[in-house]
């Protein structure tokens, strides 16, 4: 791609997300539930409602993680800290290189993202490639290293 398709790709990435997002919000309340909670070894994430009864579960993706301290971002398939499965799973972003020809999307180690603003750009390409259903954000503990998730599969719970 030159710079021109990249731009026009990832406007079109940004503003399926957008829609996605708001889908889900409209649909499942996503953003309404008291809490969450991730099993990496199960592959999903679960949101509780506040009466702490399960109300979806959701099959993710890992796509990778962004570091507001260092204001870096590093891909889920490169990340020790994520489950093999979860890596593998993730393997397919990578195609995103040869697919716009940008670097990046091939890097191993962390690099340094212009803000939160470019790590959901990020991950907005990793959705519309990996035809997520959309994404969702969460904070570690410490509140500083946020995961992006690609939505794959809701499950409703009564």
């Amino acid at each position: 791609m030159d710079d021109a398709q990249f731009d026009a790709f990832l406007e079109r990435a940004v503003q399926e997300l957008k829609d996605k997002q708001a889908f889900l919000q409209t649909r499942y309340k996503l953003g309404e539930f008291a809490r969450w909670w991730y099993e990496q070894e199960k592959q999903t994430i679960q949101f509780f409602d506040r009466a702490d009864q399960l109300g979806l579960e959701i099959e993710f993706i890992d796509i990778g993680s962004y570091s507001e301290k260092r204001r870096s971002w590093k891909w889920a398939w490169a990340n020790d800290y994520v489950l093999p499965a979860l890596r593998e799973r993730a393997l397919p972003l990578r195609e995103l290189e040869a697919v716009t020809g940008m670097e990046i999307f091939g890097r191993k180690d962390a690099f340094e993202i212009d803000g939160e603003a470019m790590a959901w750009e990020l991950a907005a390409m990793a959705v519309k490639h990996l035809s997520a259903l959309g994404c969702y954000r969460s904070p570690s503990s410490k509140g500083n290293l946020f995961s992006f998730f690609a939505l794959m599969k809701v499950h409703t719970v009564n």
